[in-house]
């Protein structure tokens, strides 16, 4: 009788420690896409996707996004609305997500005014992210005009360890810059 309790207590035990299986399933998830990039540091200075999943949708609360949607095509000035599967990444690299997203659906997108105002952080830590191999840009990829703000932006670029700017849309390639914080 006390091999079988003692079996039993060893059987619970076992079973108590495994993994919940339903972690390791593929999941579903809705998630919204801003209709701008932010920057962010990674292993590197980034662009990040700015993204709200579940109860955040709505809401004015957005997160920077690290990893890429896979089946996904990104464009400024649309806010989208996804319906996105995410599966565990076994043996992800030690600098990437331990999670993978696939696009299952484009629900629904909204186009936003060029005149609509959005803020992106230009200097996080004393990271910069303004480039100037071919003129002004964020990160290489997006052009900036910095309109009459060029000779301040460069001061506090230079003596600030954060810097954000306040940016309108002058197509999907360039950004006028409005306003510096």
């Amino acid at each position: 009788m006390k091999k079988q309790i003692l079996i039993l207590i060893i059987l619970g035990t076992l079973f108590s420690c495994s993994n919940n299986d339903d972690d390791n399933l593929p999941q579903t998830i809705e998630m919204r896409i801003n209709h701008f990039q932010n920057t962010g540091i990674a292993v590197g200075p980034v662009l990040t996707l700015l993204v709200q999943e579940g109860d955040e949708i709505g809401t004015d609360n957005w997160t920077k996004f690290y990893s890429n949607i896979e089946g996904f095509n990104y464009k400024p000035g649309t806010i989208y609305n996804l319906s996105v599967k995410t599966e565990p990444i076994s043996n992800p690299p030690a600098d990437g997500s331990s999670i993978k997203y696939s696009l299952l659906e484009i629900e629904s997108t909204q186009e936003v005014d060029n005149e609509t105002l959005f803020d992106i952080d230009l200097k996080i830590n004393g990271e910069n992210f303004i480039t100037t191999d071919n003129g002004l840009e964020l990160l290489n990829q997006i052009g900036i005009d910095c309109n009459n703000l060029c000779n301040e932006l460069e001061t506090l670029l230079q003596n600030q360890d954060v810097v954000v700017g306040t940016f309108k849309r002058n197509s999907n390639s360039e950004i006028q810059l409005i306003e510096l914080e």
